[in-house]
């Protein structure tokens, strides 16, 4: 006797499919702010030893060059792989925020893409920092056939590129949008984007992109951990 191929309750009707189950979210997603922040870190205490220069060095490169020791390429070394951490970090908040404010902001809102554009262009710029480090630490170690102009100015370059953060005004911007005309997050969250997003707009219309260091880190340290550490599932408050 052959076992039936099917249940003759439900023959000659189409199988009924369970829909797709949604993917749980985790907080992973949110340690990319803070990697960002930490690696923006890393840069700052990595470049201090690469200007060991005296105010009557400025007008002398080779007497600028001379002040370097041995341990200036792996210092350079150092901040190529921060900048790199940090633009990976970078890119992955960005698009763990873009969804998550997807579910929360009104269909058809461009805060959510906004907000992730804003941390792709971090991540971009912070390659461009990594980038320059290649150059740097080639011709710190072929210092005596290098032009000591060249070199100099790609440190200028390096302790600046990376830092032009621009980018991080679309984020705060699309943050405080979301708090306080969409309602898709905290007030309290709004505030800091407000707040943090001005003082990065002073650092990027001003000859000093590289401070965005002190205004950029904090922030994207705040964010990261309210939505890594909030107590509820959307860390929004």
């Amino acid at each position: 006797m052959s076992t039936p191929l099917s249940d003759p309750a439900t023959a000659g009707h189409p199988a009924v499919l369970e829909p797709p189950r949604a993917a749980r979210d985790g907080r992973g997603w949110a340690w990319g702010g803070i990697v960002t922040a930490l690696g923006g870190l890393a840069v700052f205490a990595a470049t201090g030893p690469l200007y060991p220069f005296e105010e009557a060095d400025l007008r002398d490169n080779a007497r600028m060059l001379a002040r370097f020791d041995g341990s200036a390429q792996g210092w350079v070394f150092v901040t190529q792989v921060a900048f790199t951490a940090a633009a990976l970090g970078a890119v992955l908040f960005g698009a763990g925020l873009r969804r998550r404010l997807e579910r929360q902001c009104p269909a058809g809102s461009l805060v959510p893409t906004t907000a992730y554009l804003g941390m792709l262009l971090v991540g971009v710029m912070s390659l461009v920092g990594a980038g320059m480090g290649t150059e740097v630490f080639h011709h710190l170690r072929n210092a005596d056939r290098t032009d000591p102009d060249t070199v100099i100015g790609e440190l200028a370059q390096l302790g600046t590129y990376g830092w032009v953060w621009s980018g991080l005004l679309l984020t705060a911007a699309a943050l405080v949008v979301a708090a306080f005309r969409q309602g898709a997050v905290s007030r309290w969250i709004g505030v800091v984007s407000g707040i943090f997003g001005f003082l990065v707009l002073v650092t990027q219309l001003v000859p000093f992109q590289y401070m965005a260091l002190f205004a950029g880190v904090p922030y994207l340290l705040v964010l990261g951990a309210a939505f890594a550490f909030g107590r509820r599932p959307d860390a929004l408050g």
